[in-house]
């Protein structure tokens, strides 16, 4: 009696000191001093992310529902649209395929982009369902709870605040200045033809 007592009694410990990954959320939302048609056009245009996202250099559309995005740190991860609501101005994609740990430390991620109107404004509200990277007991440094919620944490607040303060991306803003560079380029080159220069 006591010996099963003894092997009940490890079992029960072994079970209460193992602890595997647990459900992470993060919810964050801002005013958007923009009507929400403007802020919703900006969310839904395919691979619009790479165009105000400070934390994405570039993104490729792979077919109607998934787009490779390349991370300012040069790694990739691979987004599915689920759905996209037009009325409810909603957006809904996870992580697909093999995801990078070292782009994201997590090993599985379902998010929530939703738009609406308030306040004369617009009110932007990012949710994201994740697991860490490690799904196993005992998770190495950087693959842990805290390590997944930091990062996303932070993914979706610099997303936040560049939609807020209505900013583009390094990569958009580089795109604009060529094109106008060019567009001076045509006219100064029609002047000169004309023989008037500047």
């Amino acid at each position: 009696m006591k010996i099963r007592l003894a092997i009940l009694g490890l079992c029960v410990s072994g079970t209460v000191f193992a602890h595997g990954p647990t459900p992470q959320k993060t919810d964050e939302s801002i005013q958007v001093a923009a009507t929400p048609e403007v802020v919703w056009k900006r969310i839904a245009e395919p691979c619009g992310l790479a165009k105000w996202h400070p934390e994405v250099a570039g993104c490729d559309v792979v077919n109607e529902k998934q787009q490779s995005i390349t991370l300012k740190n040069g790694k990739k991860i691979l987004q599915e649209i689920d759905e996209l609501a037009v009325t409810e101005m909603t957006v809904s994609y996870r992580l697909s395929g093999e995801i990078d740990i070292t782009a994201l430390p997590v090993s599985s991620l379902n998010g929530k982009i939703k738009v609406v109107p308030e306040a004369g404004g617009t009110k932007v509200t990012w949710t994201a369902r994740y697991y860490r990277a490690f799904t196993g007991n005992e998770p190495p440094a950087g693959q842990d709870d805290e390590s997944a919620k930091n990062a996303i944490d932070a993914f979706v607040k610099a997303g936040l605040g560049a939609l807020k303060e209505n900013k583009t991306s390094a990569k958009a803003n580089s795109k604009k200045t060529a094109s106008l560079e060019g567009c001076c380029r045509v006219v100064k080159n029609f002047l000169k033809k004309l023989g008037l220069n500047f």
